[in-house]
């Protein structure tokens, strides 16, 4: 897209902070746009992470497209050990605890796949999904591959058919047992050492040799596009990633099919909260155990800026305003969840000609959603701030609930 284009700004892939850019080594980032998004002025978040100006530091995932369906042969498909413990990946990213992940289970947003496919002596598992109205978690074992520390595995391709169709963006990756931090930086999840953004070592082997892969759905555009749909995924080949260079070392192909289950639990507000003097206003917010969604009301503004172009020329560059952006809750009992970012996400207008900016994205921990004091918004003006309180625009919920467990 030309800079020139005042929407250049919507359209474009996030800027990525130090702690992510070192993990991009490891990744291909890319956003994938489907025409209806580029239509509605709509930005997909592929990477997890936000625009640096703020200084956010946000836990990578590895992107991936969903791919053209293609049929393969493979060599056996069965039914596994019992998989009905949490996947390690699954309970570690979203922070669980032991109360919300028999909460999950019995609401039926978390489910047990226990599904095994085997091809060239490597087994590969669907262990278990969890799944409200617009982002489904899946994690899968795999077993008989190996990897040297700090290499990064990956599959070469990935193909997933929900229901029918395939109207949702996707991030995938193998767990390398980095977590977000309460600060949104990456650390370890066994919390035994602290990641650093000048030194991250992946650990994707596990203490009994396998590894998981976890791969996120998400459709912000049509409410329950995952509940109770049946789901097909193929995997194909496996090998390490380098540099962004992929090295296949295997050719195989697993192939699953299952019924997602999932829950529509969500609490909905009408708002009508002012961010300061930003022009942003808050109206309407919907939050689930693993996802926000949160529509402002902010009149398009035009902004110009200057830089130097490829000719040593000052050129200016068109864009649209965006508002404070929404990071984290604040819990009844006064805790902060300042950055809880997971992704994938989406945020832009929801039409060149309307002034509603939508933000949705899928959340780096289980929400007890009944507990929800207020949502965080980044205040620019504030970030030099020494308190934390300081540095948000804070939004109350309580008073303004619509909708619970719809």
């Amino acid at each position: 897209m030309n800079k020139q284009d005042p929407l250049y700004t919507l359209h474009q892939d996030i800027e990525i902070p130090k702690i992510v850019q070192q993990k991009a080594q490891e990744a291909f980032d890319q956003i994938y746009f489907t025409e209806e998004s580029k239509t509605n002025c709509r930005k997909t978040i592929s990477v997890s992470n936000r625009r640096s100006k703020n200084n956010f530091k946000f836990f990578r995932r590895k992107i991936m497209a969903a791919a053209a369906a293609t049929v393969f042969t493979f060599t056996t498909i069965g039914v596994a050990a019992a998989y009905f413990n949490w996947s390690t990946s699954l309970s570690e990213i979203l922070h669980t605890t032991k109360e919300q992940r028999t909460q999950l289970e019995s609401n039926h947003m978390a489910s047990f796949v226990n599904q095994s496919c085997t091809d060239q002596g490597i087994t590969v598992t669907a262990m278990q999904c969890i799944t409200d109205n617009y982002y489904t978690h899946i994690a899968f074992k795999v077993e008989g591959f190996e990897v040297p520390d700090g290499v990064q595995p990956d599959f070469e391709d990935i193909d997933i058919t929900v229901g029918d169709t395939k109207e949702f963006n996707m991030n995938a990756s193998f767990y390398d047992g980095l977590i977000q931090g309460e600060d949104g930086s990456a650390v370890y999840a066994d919390k035994e050492k602290a990641a650093s953004e000048e030194k991250v070592v992946s650990c994707y082997v596990m203490d009994d040799g396998s590894m998981e892969y976890q791969i996120t759905l998400a459709n912000t555009k049509e409410k329950g596009y995952f509940i109770n749909q049946p789901i097909h995924v193929v995997l194909k080949n496996l090998g390490t990633v380098s540099k962004t260079v992929y090295t296949n070392e295997i050719d195989g192909t697993w192939t699953f099919d299952w019924n997602l289950e999932g829950s529509e639990e969500v609490v909905q507000y009408t708002i009508n909260v002012p961010l300061g003097d930003t022009g942003a206003t808050v109206v309407n917010a919907e939050i689930s155990p693993i996802s926000i969604q949160a529509e402002l009301q902010f009149p398009m503004q035009l902004e110009t800026e200057t830089y130097i172009n490829e000719n040593g020329q000052e050129t200016a560059v068109s864009f649209y305003a965006e508002p404070p952006e929404l990071t984290g809750v604040k819990m009844k009992d006064g805790t902060l969840y300042p950055f809880i970012y997971l992704g994938p996400g989406t945020e832009g207008y929801q039409s060149e000609d309307s002034d509603l900016y939508q933000i949705s994205f899928a959340v780096d921990r289980i929400l007890d959603i009944d507990q929800i004091e207020s949502l965080l918004f980044l205040n620019p003006d504030s970030q030099d701030s020494s308190a934390p309180e300081d540095k948000f625009f804070e939004v109350p919920l309580e008073s303004s609930a619509v909708d619970s467990n719809s």
